[in-house]
């Protein structure tokens, strides 16, 4: 079976938890060739002659002024461009497809791979927990262009084959076929005692691990004085962050790292969400501005994860004492629901009964 896999290269989740999913796929002896389609196949480090990467770019995403805000408008101009483009990318990735001879396309998120499949003539799979038709209908109230381009979008998600929608989902288009499966996303490969003694943490001090994705801590303007001696703040891979007042370890499996620590504070999204949720690691958030996915992934912290919610100017302001007694006292009293697991063997399964 030859498969074309295309991944939004918007944030860090839709590639993270593809590259669980690639993992169980390229173990199937079914598989002949595994085609990732995505801006960021650099993120995926498995080697395997089966796997070819392929740069490209087939959904737009939305556009950050910093780690906390959006930019509307210049999400509105890309997707212009980006509808102007449609018919030629259309034509390049079908003609891609005929010529390798794909089986089977399978998009997160994107709807353009869905109509791809159909000039092709071959099965579609959408995986994700949210489409962009739903994110950019929440701002229809900013700009009437948003309504117009979720219809064209919501279209082309009908042409589906089937969806398989990840847990902390948003309301679904209402997809031909569709099938609920488990949580997908990267694991600790150390306990917790193992990944603390790894990073050299002690009991003597609270590790809070800041993950903001690729914009880092953009937006925040930290009060380092009030940050209590007791509380070490720990970040990797993050851009422009120059202070002493942050461990930042020289290289580490981020999993790994997410379990080390004791708290780890978030704009909510899905991949983290998972690595904490797999890790049993307790998450503070915060707002993220005006995405439809926030309510939804709020809703789904308060379920089935230890959290607390932290403003913008605590955080500023180093005020995490309270939100660990709050986290710290819920624990055993709490009773928080468990999420369906290992949700990449059920895509896997799933996707091998199309050969």
């Amino acid at each position: 079976m030859k498969i074309y896999y295309y991944v939004s290269g918007h944030g860090f989740g839709h590639i993270s938890r593809t590259s669980v999913i690639l993992s169980e796929i390229l173990k199937n002896p079914g598989l002949t060739e595994l085609h990732l389609i995505s801006e960021r196949t650099s993120f995926i480090s498995e080697a395997n002659p089966k796997l070819i990467k392929r740069n490209s770019k087939l959904d737009v995403g939305v556009y950050q002024k910093d780690s906390l805000s959006m930019d509307t408008e210049k999400t509105k101009q890309a997707l212009i461009e980006f509808e102007k483009s449609k018919n030629r990318l259309l034509k390049e990735e079908s003609d891609y497809c005929k010529t390798k001879g794909i089986d089977l396309i399978i998009t997160d998120a994107s709807s353009l791979p869905l109509i791809i499949a159909l000039e092709v003539g071959i099965p579609s799979v959408f995986v994700g927990n949210f489409t962009w038709d739903f994110i950019y209908r929440k701002f229809a109230n900013q700009d009437s262009y948003f309504t117009n381009i979720s219809d064209i979008l919501l279209t082309e998600y009908s042409f589906a084959t089937e969806a398989l929608v990840l847990p902390f989902h948003c309301p679904m288009p209402p997809f031909l076929e569709k099938t609920e499966v488990g949580l997908v996303g990267r694991k600790p490969t150390l306990t917790k005692s193992e990944a603390r003694t790894s990073f050299q943490f002690t009991d003597s001090y609270k590790y809070v691990l800041l993950s903001f994705g690729a914009y880092g801590l953009e937006g925040f303007d930290f009060h380092w004085e009030n940050l209590p001696s007791d509380i070490k703040l720990v970040a990797y891979g993050v851009p422009g962050l120059k202070t002493d007042r942050v461990i930042v370890p020289d290289f580490c499996n981020y999993p790994d790292l997410v379990s080390a620590c004791d708290y780890v504070l978030t704009k909510p999204g899905y991949g983290i969400l998972s690595e904490c949720y797999y890790a049993d690691t307790p998450i503070l958030y915060t707002d993220r501005g005006d995405f439809a996915e926030y309510p939804y992934l709020v809703e789904n912290l308060q379920n089935y994860f230890l959290s607390s919610y932290i403003s913008h100017e605590e955080i500023s302001n180093c005020e995490f004492e309270i939100h660990f007694s709050r986290i710290d006292s819920a624990k055993g009293k709490v009773k928080v629901l468990e999420v369906p697991k290992n949700g990449e063997i059920q895509i896997t399964n799933r996707i091998f009964e199309y050969t």
